[in-house]
């Protein structure tokens, strides 16, 4: 049995919700989740990659900038490395667990 994120179980979700609707009946969660999984999933991992790259690298930028302001100078690959080494994984974690589940409840 595949075991999924919980941004995967949302979306997975919502495709079933959707499939109930289109069938005009109650499809089996796991066959839904089956379906997901060979349709559609690969496109869904790749628009989430994209998506969480883009506000990493828009989050590195701003802390690149804040950081270089009060050393009054460009610290370019200084402040990106410090981020990587100091935030990377606590933003991730931020993003799987927080951000992303918001993201699909409000949708």
């Amino acid at each position: 049995m595949e075991v999924f994120c919980k941004a995967e179980l949302l979306a997975i979700e919502q495709y079933h919700q959707r499939l109930n609707e289109e069938q005009g009946r109650v499809v089996d969660f796991n066959i839904a989740a089956q379906e997901w999984v060979q349709n559609r999933s690969d496109r869904w991992h790749q628009e989430r990659q994209t998506r969480m790259l883009a506000m990493q690298r828009d989050e590195i930028n701003r802390y690149k900038w804040i950081e270089s302001e009060k050393a009054q100078r460009d610290l370019g690959r200084e402040a990106v490395l410090c981020w990587i080494r100091e935030n990377a994984a606590a933003w991730r974690r931020w993003y799987e667990e927080e951000y992303e589940v918001q993201e699909y409840l409000q949708s």
